[in-house]
């Protein structure tokens, strides 16, 4: 490609590809609506063709554009496009990566995808910002860990143009992955094909777990438009959904020193309210100025109910509550995991009602300027949040402690596959007359976020043999984290019930596929109600000096590179040099580290012939701790299991030194075999150490606590390959699959070797699509096989989850040229996901089923 392509401005249709060799294609049905992707900032590479300006549209028109991309590329990058607004793969920008080779998810309460994993590193490692910049957020749930990964809430699928998934660095794309790099791009006015576009839309969602009148409402509408000249223009979206979000468990805490079953439901009706405006100005072709302003508000009130027969046995013979079963031959003195508990410390639900309202907001503003021979590029920017959880009003209601004597007894079975059978003998737990509120509190976790950034960019051309052009670049970034808690004390009336309070809402009946007996029908409290109940019956919020923290990080990072090219190869070499100071400051103490590390980085391709290409990288990549495992406060505080967290300010970041090499053979229009190695050297991860630790809460005597803290720790290695394979046919059909093995192991100080968190061996992908002038339909099949729970710490006795598998349609009806209805269905088998205890036992640890989500949208546009 040439270079007056490398410096088109941003008027120009592709832009956004303003270095191709940074970018690849989808592998996977996922990215049936690819189109031309942005880099925004980065140009590091020259190809031999030009690519014209063309605008695609449809799946196979699509697709062969994309692998065009890709061919054309240097480095390791796949991408997901929309071809046109509202037309984005999937309504879940996570649950759409999942379907790009090497990609794996992790999936949050109501089981949709939330975290993403690249080549089987933890998806904590996995950097992801929004045009090619962080986006502050923060976490809903109390005992939720505040890391660096982008909340994909916070973005409706409409605004997104294009996802990039960058699996090999280069020296002028910012630090952060050690799995890899995912950058979110937003729409821009000057990319729109025409000079004005209309789009608005209306959709409904449902879950197969909800009432049949629970149905979540959304719109969207979004203008474009831009003068003939293409010199000026300006967009703006308003958009608003709630999603319906369900999720029913059966949790087994007996190998814990509480030890318990529990059955629950979780509930949330998540809105979402969003507002973006663009302007965008391109007065000449050698100068362009973009100005964004996004904000994002999400209210994710939901509660929690789980009944509890809590601390029911001592694990010890003699002392043991329960008479275990024969089914739990040769384990029953250890783990009692079935049999009939004849005395507990508390019979009862426990219910968490939280009101959170995050907001996160962006104020990004982007110049450029083309001289002779040269460019410059500067971005300055803001983004804050907002949130906590609003305040968690917990509540445990039921019958207390029994014994002998009161003529109640539990017979339980924890042994099942993927079930907890519980009854419930000499008591009812369905009436919410009878059930009596045992003790009520009131906690909020206020958290906020912001990050100030500046870049500069500067490309200029040289004629140094086979290097043809140098960039180099500094950004500044600020960046403080801050969390603070406070309690309040709850007195109840004598005698309070659920009905004398008004907090009940009917009965809720947990999902047969992970509950049996009758103690999976017990009251449905209401999550408003009980959180006004509480509130209204407490005292004056007590800070919890414990629960303060605030970290502060100064990053100033250079980078230089060259871009070089050849008759039949290109590439690029270079290195980002990036100094960070951390300060941690509780409430007791101030805790100041440093850190600098050199990451060097070199990709090169070649064409070997006209349809083979064979591409290889190198590179050294760091990922920072999160922001829990930094910030010394007390978190995660768990009253009744008496456990917290604490973060280490000292921390130092992840190091892993990185290489793969790729043949690709493009044997047909639209089609497309290839296959990579990789291999992944980590020279630190971040282990856990536990001790007790004494926590004063407000109101409370000191109490200890079993504390979790980060420590630094050894590394591991991982090695793999992927293999991607696509088709269409004349007839409208079409065939994508690709499949991903991992071998992972870290090494503990003492040098034993285990699995790395949240590493499947096996994943792999299966998509087929069928699409004509009216109809355009897919129908995907995702998989991974079993890998240890996602967490940084290395080596303790993690749960592992098996393995997993999920069922997706989508279908489009074009009724007219600009009116399109349109059907998605995720994880139509209802899935039911495992979570087995980590101590070898190969026991039920929890049971997820989150049932099936359906949308349906109409949506207009002009």
């Amino acid at each position: 490609m040439s270079k007056k392509f490398n410096k088109m401005p941003l008027k120009a249709k592709l832009k956004r590809i303003s270095d191709p060799a940074l970018y690849g294609a989808v592998g996977t049905l996922a990215a049936a609506m690819l189109a031309p992707v942005n880099s925004g900032y980065a140009q590091d590479a020259q190809v031999n063709a030009e690519i014209e300006e063309v605008v695609v549209y449809g799946t196979r028109g699509a697709l062969r554009k994309a692998l065009e991309v890709k061919r054309a590329a240097n480095s390791v990058v796949d991408a997901i496009s929309a071809e046109d607004i509202g037309k984005f793969p999937d309504k879940n920008l996570a649950e759409a990566l999942q379907r790009v080779p090497g990609v794996t998810i992790n999936r949050g309460f109501v089981g949709e995808g939330n975290e993403v994993s690249i080549r089987g590193v933890n998806p904590e490692l996995t950097h992801t910002m929004m045009n090619g910049q962080f986006v502050a957020s923060t976490e809903w749930f109390s005992l939720g860990a505040n890391n660096r990964s982008f909340n994909m809430d916070l973005l409706p699928s409409e605004l997104v143009s294009s996802i990039e998934v960058h699996k090999s660095p280069t020296a002028s794309l910012d630090e952060g992955g050690v799995g890899g790099t995912v950058i979110v791009n937003t729409r821009r006015p000057l990319e729109a094909t025409d000079a004005l576009t209309v789009f608005a839309s209306i959709e409904t969602n449902s879950n197969s777990l909800a009432d049949s009148d629970d149905t979540g409402i959304g719109a969207t509408g979004y203008v474009s438009w831009k003068n003939d000249d293409s010199t000026f223009g300006v967009s703006g979206m308003v958009h608003s959904n709630e999603i319906v979000g369900r999720a029913d468990k059966a949790e087994n805490y007996w190998e814990e020193s509480w030890s318990a079953i529990g059955l629950a439901e979780f509930r949330q009706n998540r809105e979402r309210q969003t507002v973006d405006l663009t302007l965008e100005y391109a007065p000449t072709d050698e100068q362009s100025y973009t100005l964004e302003y996004l904000k994002t508000e999400i209210d994710a009130q939901n509660i929690n109910q789980n009944f509890l027969v809590i601390n029911a046995s001592d694990i010890t013979p003699s002392t043991s509550r329960v008479a275990p079963s024969a089914a739990c031959c040769g384990r029953a003195e250890v783990l009692p995991l079935a049999g009939t508990v004849n005395a507990a410390a508390n019979l009862a639900q426990d219910a968490n009602a939280r009101m959170p309202v995050m907001e996160s907001d962006v104020l990004h503003f982007t110049g450029e300027y083309d001289g002779e021979g040269w460019t410059l590029s500067y971005e300055l920017g803001k983004t804050t949040a907002e949130g906590g959880n609003g305040g968690n009003a917990n509540a445990l209601i039921g019958l207390g402690a029994f014994d002998a004597t009161s003529g109640v007894t539990v017979d339980f079975d924890a042994d099942l596959p993927q079930r907890i059978i519980a009854n419930i003998n000499g008591t009812s737990v369905a009436n919410a007359s009878g059930s009596t509120v045992l003790s009520m509190a009131l906690a909020e976790t206020v958290l906020e976020d912001e990050e100030t950034y500046y870049q500069a960019d500067l490309n200029f051309d040289v004629d140094w043999g086979v290097f043809n052009s140098v960039d180099v670049g500094v950004k500044l970034r600020d960046h403080a984290q801050e969390q603070n808690q406070f309690n309040s004390t709850v007195s109840l009336p004598e005698g309070a019930t659920v009905a004398s309070l008004g907090i009940g809402d009917g009965a809720l009946n947990v999902d047969g596929d992970v509950c049996g007996g009758n103690a999976c029908n017990y009251v449905r409290i209401d999550s408003g109600a009980l959180h006004g109940a509480a509130t209204s019956l407490a005292g004056a919020p007590q800070r919890v000096d414990n629960a303060f923290g605030r970290i502060e990080e100064d990053i100033t990072a250079f980078y230089a590179q060259a871009n070089f090219a050849g008759d039949s190869y290109r590439g690029n070499v270079g290195a980002r040099y990036v100094q960070t100071d951390v300060t941690g400051t509780s409430a007791f103490n101030v805790v100041e580290s440093d850190y600098s590390e050199l990451l060097p980085s070199f990709n090169i391709a070649f064409d070997l012939s006209d349809d083979l290409l064979l591409r290889g990288s190198m590179a050294r990549v760091m990922s920072r701790a999160g922001y829990s495992s930094l910030n010394p406060a007390f978190g995660a505080i768990a009253n009744i299991q008496q456990t917290a967290t604490q973060g280490n300010s000292a921390i130092e970041p992840f190091i892993a030194d990185q290489a793969d090499i790729g043949l690709e053979w493009y044997f047909g229009e639209g089609s497309l075999l290839s296959g990579s190695i990789f291999h992944k050297d980590i020279k630190s991860f971040i282990t856990t150490t536990s001790e007790v630790r004494t926590l004063t809460l407000p109101g409370e005597p000191p109490l200890p606590y079993r504390t979790t803290i980060p420590v630094q720790g050894k590394g591991g290695d991982l090695t793999g390959f992927e293999v991607q394979f696509q088709k269409e046919f004349e007839n409208g059909f079409g065939l994508i699959a690709n499949y991903t093995y991992v071998d992972a192991e870290g090494e503990l100080d003492d040098g034993t070797k285990v699995d790395l968190p949240g590493t499947s061996e096996s994943a792999y992908n299966l998509s087929g699509y069928y699409e004509n002038e009216k109809v355009s339909v897919r129908l995907a099949y995702t998989y991974r096989d079993a890998f240890l729970a996602e967490g940084t710490a290395l080596g303790t006795a993690l749960d592992s989850f098996e393995d997993q598998s999920f069922v997706d349609l989508s279908a489009t009806y074009h009724i007219t040229n600009n009116l399109d209805i349109s059907f998605e269905g995720v994880n139509l088998t209802e899935e039911v996901t495992i979570q087995n205890f980590g101590s070898g036992l190969n026991s039920l640890r929890v049971a997820s089923v989150n049932g099936a989500r359906y949308f349906v949208k109409l949506a207009y546009r002009y």
